[in-house]
């Protein structure tokens, strides 16, 4: 019998997400299906409106948020019930307005690395369905993570990805 996996109050009938891959590799399409199969499926926010009808080479900030939202329709349009989320990189110029468009997107989970999120519970306070990911490459930046998220936002992690950093 297969194990489900529960993040916040979502529960995917597979154990899988189907993680963020950017650029343009983790869209709308691939994102629907894994979530329409029973999984968890990611949308990678990062260059997400190249190649896309929002970009005109000068607006990418603005172009990002609105192809980010195009693509979670794509992928509720597969899987209108399906567990579907969004890879945000931390590290980003637009990390927060991506964050945002993600929520206004309809996105149920958050995953956050390539930095420290220390604010997403914040950015995410007027969503409190949305769970929240932070990934991680040691136990120190988790523990951070839970103590600055604990003291500031009464908010835990409902999941955290743990990634290797010598891989």
């Amino acid at each position: 019998m297969t194990q489900k996996l529960k993040i916040g109050k979502y529960t995917a009938r597979y154990p899988v997400i189907q993680g963020g891959m950017g650029v343009r590799v983790s869209a709308g399409r691939l994102a629907g299906h894994v979530a329409k199969c029973g999984g968890i499926g990611l949308v990678a926010a990062p260059g997400i409106c190249l190649n896309s009808p929002f970009y005109n080479g000068k607006n990418y900030f603005q172009a990002d948020a609105e192809a980010l939202k195009d693509e979670l329709r794509k992928a509720y349009e597969i899987a209108p019930d399906g567990i579907i989320g969004v890879n945000v990189m931390v590290a980003l110029s637009d990390y927060e307005q991506l964050v945002k468009a993600a929520i206004e997107g309809g996105a149920k989970v958050i995953v956050c690395g390539a930095g420290l999120p220390l604010s997403l519970p914040e950015l995410t306070a007027h969503a409190p369905d949305v769970a929240i990911v932070p990934i991680v490459s040691s136990l120190r930046a988790a523990q951070l993570i839970a103590k600055k998220w604990h003291k500031s936002f009464n908010r835990l992690p409902d999941a955290v990805v743990v990634e290797d950093p010598d891989t």
